[in-house]
């Protein structure tokens, strides 16, 4: 279906999580992922882009709280709402090649998992845990810390054991068994400040981030979110469709689709956030031998149901 503003289906972006304690080297990495892209267009979603030393060379502009750097990459200020800074990521044209997002050192990386695994346009490539090789000890079995520490190392596919020039062979051999304890799935790369091919740091564990997948959407940590979709074979009424989206207010966390109406016989986009949202006529082709429209919707548990979005849409 030619369209130039929400061209459906897209292929899903790749995410890679980059947890890690306190002073574990995730900015260290980030950096060096921006420096050596081989190519790529990333972007970086951060709780505040000015802890990042970039470069001054590598920025191109900023765009309130986007940095966009020369070589095709752009950083991006989560500000707390990592739900809608995703949304405006997957919205870029053009879309990165790879989303990175650094979490902070105390942050549960499963759950921002969770968060993006809602999203039907993203796919989870790995969960990357660094590790600072010569503090590791101690944090883990910190009263206060440990418990945090302990779930970012079994949450991960990939742990880049850090610091290593800092730490003797006895050291590294406790600190192998602390890791083979809390991480037994994980592969353990060694390294020293943070410098690893960008190969190896995403887009290399397809496998280990389907079975990631699985398992946090069959496990006990799951978030609370539904996933909806419809498909209308005809065209839709426009004042009844336009009925159905009041009626739903807030309750939606994300609502988007391409439609297309009896009064037209050209597609139009649905984008929607919470209650704020557009319906814009496409710049594509008219093709009115593609009239399937196509909607697909994520919400909380609890405060809308499967079945009620099926009723409001049912008329249309």
């Amino acid at each position: 279906m030619p369209n130039d503003q929400f061209p459906l289906p897209l292929t899903p972006l790749a995410l890679t999580i980059v947890s890690g304690y306190l002073g574990a080297g995730k900015t260290t990495l980030i950096n060096h992922l921006l420096r050596n892209t081989d190519g790529r267009r990333l972007m970086v979603l951060v709780n505040d882009f000015g802890e990042l030393p970039i470069d001054a060379d590598l920025i191109e502009s900023q765009d309130g709280d986007t940095l966009n750097l020369a070589n095709g990459c752009a950083c991006c200020s989560m500000g707390g709402d990592l739900f809608n800074a995703l949304v405006n990521t997957l919205d870029r044209r053009p879309r990165p090649d790879h989303l990175l997002i650094e979490a902070s050192g105390v942050a549960d990386p499963v759950r921002i998992a969770n968060i993006a695994l809602a999203e039907p346009d993203l796919v989870l490539d790995g969960t990357l845990c660094l590790v600072d090789a010569e503090n590791i000890g101690e944090f883990i079995n910190d009263d206060q810390i440990g418990e945090t520490v302990s779930h970012q190392l079994a949450s991960s596919d990939l742990i880049l054991v850090n610091k290593l020039d800092l730490v003797d062979d006895n050291c590294r051999s406790e600190l192998a068994e602390l890791l083979a304890n809390n991480a037994p799935k994980a592969q353990k790369i060694e390294t020293e400040y943070s410098r690893i091919p960008i190969d190896v740091a995403i887009g290399n564990h397809d496998q280990m981030a389907i079975t990631k997948r699985e398992q946090l959407l069959a496990g006990g940590h799951s978030e609370p979110y539904i996933k909806w979709s419809k498909v209308c074979e005809r065209y839709l009424n426009r004042s009844r469709f336009e009925e159905a989206l009041d009626t739903l207010g807030d309750r939606l966390l994300r609502l988007k689709g391409i439609v297309y109406f009896s009064d037209s016989n050209r597609p139009h986009i649905v984008q929607y956030v919470g209650a704020r949202g557009s319906i814009t006529q496409s710049n594509g082709e008219t093709n009115t031998n593609h009239n399937h429209s196509r909607l697909v919707a994520i919400g909380i548990k609890g405060r809308i149901k499967k079945s009620e979005l099926d009723a409001i849409f049912s008329g249309i």
